[in-house]
């Protein structure tokens, strides 16, 4: 699963450090802001023990807003695909 990250500024690694200890990798780096704001792409493979709700619930128990992009390479391999 790969999600852009976007945050205040000062704030920028402080967000990156915490996703790099829920076990996702740190991808494409915007540090320099524009308007207030820095992002960063997360990445994490997902196991098949992951579930979508509880993708979900993570999401929404933060205290930031992230945009969650979901990646599917090969429909056949992902039971979560429609």
């Amino acid at each position: 699963m790969r999600i852009r990250v976007t945050t205040r500024a000062d704030l920028f690694e402080e967000r990156k450090q915490q996703h790099i200890e829920r076990g996702y990798r740190i991808e494409d780096e915007r540090p320099i802001p524009v308007n207030g704001l820095c992002s960063f792409v997360a990445v994490r493979e997902l196991s098949a023990a992951d579930s979508f709700g509880e993708l979900i619930a993570q999401a929404l128990n933060g205290k930031t807003v992230l945009t969650v992009i979901v990646e599917v390479s090969d429909v056949t391999q992902n039971p979560l695909s429609f």
